[in-house]
């Protein structure tokens, strides 16, 4: 009877168990501490265990078509609408931004410019020291759409890429004493840490737009496909949309939403 009694409390257990929930994201988005804040909200309302793997955009969209994740929370507008068209995705949502910034050292003095295009411009003739992530994340394709309206493709000793995330590579930027392009949150939450500050923002092409993204539950079977539409659930909930608005570092706010909660 102990023996059967045991045996139903180890099965009662199981069946209780948190499932693991798999979010690839960005390095940018996980440095600001934003999924550290909503993590827990999440766990207590749903019966998922969020695990939540910093990879960058591109990575994140690879794990996403191999199935090695359940949902994926990125920021490249046409990468996620390839991933989309592929029939990687069964589910985008865009619901939040901020931007990106370009910054250097302190000390640098540079003329004023009308366009992120402008000081890129200035960086490549005056071979002026400059940091690139070189990850293929989202960041690096913005940084790369640039280069490539110039027509220019940097390279030499005054382009160092890093192959490292957002915070890294600021951390690099400012032991270089260089400049490089990075999302507003990240700079925000480093400020502390560098001694660099923002020479170009409030481009309407620097717009840095979050997706998330629920993978197609076709693609393996170990997919937890009902955990990402709750996911989807609870990012979309108003009360969460007001936290993720009213979330800031160093009293900055770090987001911006797409649609205000009703």
């Amino acid at each position: 009877m102990k023996k059967l009694f045991l045996l139903m409390l180890f099965f009662l257990s199981s069946f209780c168990m948190a499932k693991q929930l798999i979010l690839a994201t960005t390095s940018s988005l996980y440095n600001t501490g934003l999924l550290d804040k909503l993590k827990p909200l999440f766990e207590k309302q749903y019966n998922h265990s969020l695990s939540v793997l910093s990879l960058g955009t591109g990575l994140a969209l690879e794990y996403g078509k191999r199935g090695d994740a359940d949902l994926l929370l990125v920021h490249s507008i046409e990468d996620e609408l390839a991933f989309m068209q592929q029939n990687h995705g069964v589910l985008r949502v865009s619901f939040m931004y901020n931007d990106f910034v370009i910054v250097g050292p302190t000390e640098k003095a540079v003329p004023s410019f009308n366009s992120a295009q402008e000081l890129f411009e200035y960086i490549f003739q005056n071979k002026v020291s400059f940091v690139s992530r070189a990850d293929e994340s989202g960041t690096h394709k913005k940084e790369m759409q640039i280069w490539k309206s110039l027509g220019k493709t940097p390279s030499g000793s005054w382009y160092i890429q890093t192959g490292q995330d957002m915070a890294r590579t600021l951390l690099i930027a400012n032991e270089k004493r260089a400049f490089t392009l990075a999302d507003r949150s990240t700079f925000v939450a480093l400020k502390d840490r560098i001694d660099m500050k923002v020479f170009f923002e409030n481009d309407p092409q620097l717009l840095n737009i979050y997706s998330i993204i629920v993978v197609n539950p076709q693609k393996s079977s170990k997919i937890n496909y009902e955990g990402a539409l709750d996911f989807v659930r609870f990012i979309l909930d108003p009360k969460i949309l007001k936290t993720i608005k009213e979330f800031s570092v160093n009293g900055t706010r770090l987001f911006n939403l797409l649609f205000e909660p009703r």
